[in-house]
This record gives structure tokens, C-alpha cells and sequence, in this order.
């Protein structure tokens, strides 16, 4: 290994180490306790009540993507990706599934084809999976896994990195 590339690792080891130190467990225990308080985040539950369901909780995170986007410089984008599911076991009817995903597009040319995905998925269920109207806050499943991928998200949007990193709420 020679000289340059001691201190190019060196130089990417400090901003590995700088971006650890800015994530905020006040803000994941913050996000956690929001996704908890819609009640319910089954893939069954309301689409569009703004207080309680799937959809409070899919336009509470988009919305919060939104302004992790800001710090980016214009290199995130956020969208929602939405999308039938057919009748299966677990979904009596049709049902409109969305995911939430944060592009913070990469600078190398040459890394162009290089995609990094981090996800977590931000529905939850209760006892029975096709009971849309059951209580299911879900802290564990999986608002702290979607917490964690928007916290990264925030810290990670003011940095800049050869390769995509995918950001997703699914």
C-alpha cells in the first residue's frame, strides 16, 4: 500500500467516523414513537385517515424524506412508489401498497452502475395479519428498522459518495 492510498483511506475512515458521530438516537427513539402513535400500520389498514393507519404513516415519512432531501444540494430525490397487490393469502382484496424511497444520487461517473440499498419496512401487524382495524404500534416491527434507514438518510444527505445510496421505506 503506498502513501496515497494510506491517506485516501485515512480521509475516508474520518468521514466514516464523522458521519457515525452525527447520528442522533434522539431522533430514532423520536421516529420509532411517531410511527407507534398512528395506531396501526397494518398494509390493511386506512390509506387515507391523517392520524391513524398505513397511509398516515407512509405520508408522515415521505413528507420527512422531503426535508432530509434539502440538505442534499439537489442529489436527493424522494418518491413514492405505489403499486396494486394482487388478492393473496395474507390480502383479501386488491390493495394499493406504496414505497417511500430517498435517491442520493452518486458523484462518480465510473460508479454510475454502483447502487447501495439500505430499507426498512414500515408496516406492521397484529396477531392476525389480515385484521386491518387491530391495534398494531409495531416499535419493533419495523419502526425502529425504518427510524434507523431515516436517520442515515438525514446524516448521509449532507455528504457526498462516489456510488447511488437507495433509501427506502417499503
Amino acid at each position: 500500500v503506498d502513501v496515497r492510498q494510506r491517506k485516501s483511506r485515512a480521509g475516508a475512515n474520518g468521514v466514516i467516523a464523522n458521519i457515525v458521530r452525527e447520528i442522533d438516537a434522539r431522533n430514532i427513539e423520536a421516529t420509532i414513537r411517531k410511527l407507534v402513535s398512528f395506531g396501526t400500520r397494518n398494509t390493511l389498514s386506512e390509506q387515507n385517515d391523517p392520524k391513524r393507519g398505513i397511509g398516515a404513516a407512509r405520508d408522515w415519512l415521505y413528507a420527512e424524506f422531503l426535508k432530509v432531501a434539502e440538505k442534499s444540494g439537489g442529489r436527493m430525490t424522494v418518491e413514492k412508489q405505489t403499486f396494486e397487490q394482487a388478492r393473496a393469502q395474507r390480502i383479501p382484496q386488491p390493495t394499493m401498497l406504496t414505497n417511500v424511497i430517498a435517491t442520493l444520487k452518486g458523484t462518480q461517473p465510473e460508479s454510475a452502475d454502483r447502487i447501495y440499498v439500505v430499507s426498512g419496512h414500515y408496516d406492521s401487524m397484529c396477531n392476525s395479519p389480515t385484521d386491518a382495524k387491530c391495534d398494531a404500534p409495531g416499535a419493533n416491527d419495523d419502526a425502529s428498522g425504518t427510524a434507523a434507514v431515516l436517520e442515515m438518510a438525514r446524516v448521509m444527505a449532507a455528504f457526498k459518495f462516489d456510488a447511488t445510496i437507495v433509501f427506502m421505506a417499503v
